[in-house]
């Protein structure tokens, strides 16, 4: 297959991965957000690694806090509730090695939270993914959280 049209499908799968992280956390499914990373590990901001959906999910279900409806601080649990957050990437840069098996791409995170009538920008950054593709196609082998702008996380994270 020609390089460009294999660089020009990992790019969108890759794109549908990174995009998907946010739509899955900002919808409270931890359970979809941690089978990304089923491979694959995350380098948080603050704290050690973890590696392994099982890992992703105990980091995520206790350092993000999460809302129900009325807006009131509960325990995580699926189709419950959410952290009333949306996450939005940017810039993405993608530099793939020769065989377009491998990929380091960069982005830009700004999370914005709304919670008692207010948006507001809770957070900003960069992630710096390594992804690797196998047969059974493209997965993230590594998520870096880069905190560059910090804002008052403090109805978003614990901690």
């Amino acid at each position: 297959m020609d390089r460009t049209v294999q660089l020009a499908q990992a790019r969108f799968v890759i794109e549908e991965i990174i995009f998907r992280y946010a739509e899955l956390l900002d919808s409270g499914n931890l359970e979809g957000l941690s089978a990304l990373f089923a491979r694959g590990a995350i380098k948080p901001a603050v704290g050690e690694p973890v590696k392994g959906a099982e890992e992703v999910f105990g980091l995520y279900s206790t350092v993000v806090k999460f809302y129900d409806a009325d807006e009131s601080l509960v325990p995580y649990e699926r189709g419950q509730c959410t952290p009333r957050t949306r996450h939005v990437t940017t810039n993405l840069i993608f530099e793939f090695d020769n065989a377009v098996k491998q990929a380091t791409v960069r982005s830009v995170f700004t999370v914005y939270q709304t919670l008692a009538g207010r948006n507001e920008i809770v957070a900003g950054g960069r992630y710096v993914d390594k992804f690797a593709r196998t047969l059974q196609g493209w997965h993230i082998d590594e998520r870096e959280i880069i905190i560059e702008n910090a804002g008052d996380m403090s109805r978003h994270l614990n901690g």
